[in-house]
């Protein structure tokens, strides 16, 4: 039984050539990455960085088990709260996340879905030795859809430069290819490539900059990263993507974790330095973004909170 699973992670990289058939694409997913897995009949459901779902997603973990109707299993996929269009948006999903008692209400305005890319376990067999399409072909006999939990599509011999063009037509993140002979294993692989539409990164939050005159919610957040010392450097002001509900929402967390003293080091520019309110570097958010520069993120914009990570994990994105 693969219990605790660590997960496979893709690789930003350059787009496979049209022609090259050694991978199969999958859609990039605006959500958050779940395994989940049945032992001696309950569902334990975990974030990618190993953090409990199951208290805030009962629906999904109600559905596993109904799934597994007393098999063993276990799944890896992306947690989605779509939006009206039916795209899936992490601001949503967000909305869900460290609520550990979900009211019924909620549930009913953020529904979500689990898309399976994955069977890593079956019947007490271990599947990580096999080939992605050999994986494939046991997941799909599962029988998906199945409740709230979805099959996520996999396709080959289409050209990548096509999905792209599909995911931008449908507001998809981007794509993801895997090589079909690939084995599952731990941790950032080359064997994974992940083909973003656009740009984004996870950022700490270590302070924010006041709105226009008389506002009682912020401005601009400001974030930061981890660099290759291991030291938390800026990254710059965020003042754009945030619905009004978020911005009330996060004001009152920014207050609980107001500190003196700037938590990042190296130089601060003086425009920010001057009207900076700090806080404590415990918030993690995701911000889409143009390019990296020497001075921060060129038109960086808010996409929500990241429970599923830790401070200490975020690192600078690279140049360019």
């Amino acid at each position: 039984m693969v219990r605790h699973p660590a997960p496979m992670l893709a690789t930003a990289g350059p787009a496979p050539a049209d022609d090259d058939t050694r991978y199969a694409y999958e859609w990039k997913y605006d959500g958050i990455r779940c395994l989940a897995w049945i032992s001696d009949g309950v569902c334990h459901m975990v974030s990618r960085n190993g953090n409990s779902l199951n208290a805030a997603f009962p629906e999904i973990s109600r559905a596993v088990v109904s799934l597994a109707a007393g098999r063993e299993m276990t799944l890896d996929g992306e947690l989605v709260a779509p939006d009206r269009d039916g795209v899936p948006r992490l601001a949503r999903i967000g909305r869900r996340l460290g609520v550990s008692r979900p009211s019924r209400s909620l549930i009913h305005a953020v529904p979500t879905c689990l898309y399976v890319f994955d069977l890593l376990g079956f019947g007490g067999r271990d599947l990580r030795t096999l080939t992605y399409l050999q994986r494939r072909e046991h997941l799909e006999r599962l029988g998906l859809p199945h409740g709230h939990i979805l099959l996520s599509p996999s396709y080959r011999g289409i050209p990548v430069s096509r999905m792209l063009a599909v995911a931008a037509e449908h507001g998809i993140e981007g794509v993801i290819g895997k090589r079909v002979d690939s084995t599952y294993r731990a941790g950032r692989s080359q064997a994974w490539r992940k083909l973003p539409l656009r740009r984004s990164t996870e950022v700490v939050v270590v302070g924010w900059l006041a709105g226009h005159t008389g506002s009682e919610v912020f401005g601009s957040l400001l974030v930061a990263a981890h660099d290759e010392r291991g030291q938390l450097v800026l990254l710059g002001a965020v003042g754009t993507g945030f619905s009004d509900t978020a911005r009330h929402s996060l004001q009152h967390q920014l207050a609980a974790l107001a500190v003196a003293a700037p938590p990042v080091t190296g130089e601060i520019p003086p425009s920010i330095a001057a009207s900076a309110h700090w806080v404590a570097p415990h918030l993690v958010g995701d911000v889409a973004y143009r390019e990296r520069t020497a001075t921060g993120l060129r038109h960086p914009s808010w996409r929500g909170l990241r429970f599923d990570r830790s401070p200490t994990e975020i690192s600078v994105p690279e140049h360019g």
